[in-house]
């Protein structure tokens, strides 16, 4: 039973340190768009900012990974 607790508990974790970390991520952007603005970045950070900005989204794990058949 404690070994199932501590699977959940991880997986708690790691969506907790995802979800902060995407946080974090739009902390950036937004300042690194402050400065953009007020012309404060060189072109090769307005071009990195650009392919970050222009990254495709990536779908979730959970919701690429099939879901496993319930057993009967």
């Amino acid at each position: 039973m404690m070994a199932i607790d501590d699977l959940l508990d991880r997986g708690r974790d790691a969506k907790r340190r995802r979800d902060e970390a995407a946080t974090e991520l739009g902390a950036v952007l937004k300042a690194l768009d402050g400065l953009a603005g007020v012309g404060l970045l060189d072109e090769t950070q307005k071009r990195e900012l650009r392919k970050l900005r222009d990254r495709p989204r990536t779908k979730r794990a959970s919701q690429r990974r099939p879901r496993a058949a319930a057993s009967s």
